[in-house]
Formats: structure tokens, C-alpha cells, sequence
């Protein structure tokens, strides 16, 4: 991958993520007023910040492996297990805080379930983008 590709991978990735984010919002503020859905606004907020603080830390990561040159796979899975432990770590968080239990915290868990795995598959395209980059330049 060239010097301007390496540049534009973490951009890219970051444009996707943003523009990833606002359609899942966009989608699920029309679900909550037609009433399809029984999710809150705060259920929408909490995933919102969670992708868009993932998705800074992934850019931040991307920028970091592809200057470096050789990228491996254990700086992407080493973030993709903190990315899931700190989601059950909001998800607890938020039930500990809202006093929620059972089939009243459903509506924000899947919430943020689809922001979370949205964001998931964006991060795996990229990762995979960087990796074959890589390779190719070796």
C-alpha cells in the first residue's frame, strides 16, 4: 500500500464510521416515533457515544500500524477484545444505573447490540483492508 493509501485508509475508515453511525441513529429515530420501536433516546445516545469513541480509538489505531509498516494481527485483536469487554462493561453500567432488569433493559440492549455490531463488521473490513495492504507491500 502507498504512502497516500496508508493516509487515506484511517480517513476512510473514519468517514465510514461516521456516516455508519448517523444512518443507524437516523434509522432508529424513525423507528421510535412510528412507534416500531420501544427504545428511549438515551438508549440511542449511549450507542452513539460508545461507536463514536470505538471508532476514534480504531482510526487512532489504524493511523498507528499502517505508519509503522508491518502490521500484525495482534494490536486489531487485542482492541477487538477491549471493544467487547468494555460494551459489557456499558451494559452493566447502564442497568446498575437505571435499576433496568430482564425485558425492560431488552430495548437498550439491542440498541446498542446493532451499533456494536455494525461498528464490528466496519472495523473487520478495515482491519482486513490493512492486513492485504501490508501483505501486497511485502
Amino acid at each position: 500500500m502507498s504512502g497516500k493509501g496508508k493516509q487515506a485508509l484511517h480517513k476512510a475508515y473514519w468517514k465510514g464510521a461516521l456516516w455508519l453511525t448517523a444512518g443507524i441513529t437516523l434509522v432508529a429515530l424513525v423507528g421510535i416515533n412510528t412507534y416500531i420501536i420501544s427504545a428511549k433516546v438515551e438508549h440511542l445516545a449511549v450507542g452513539v457515544a460508545f461507536s463514536l469513541l470505538s471508532s476514534a480509538c480504531f482510526t487512532g489505531l489504524l493511523k498507528r500500524e499502517t505508519a509503522r509498516g508491518s502490521i500484525t494481527l495482534a494490536p486489531f485483536l487485542t482492541y477487538a477484545t477491549a471493544r467487547l469487554l468494555a460494551a459489557l462493561a456499558v451494559i452493566g453500567a447502564f442497568m446498575a444505573l437505571s435499576g433496568l432488569r430482564g425485558r425492560e433493559l431488552l430495548p437498550f440492549v439491542i440498541v446498542f447490540s446493532i451499533y456494536f455490531i455494525l461498528t464490528d463488521a466496519l472495523d473487520a473490513l478495515f482491519m482486513v483492508k490493512a492486513v492485504r495492504g501490508a501483505n501486497k507491500e511485502a
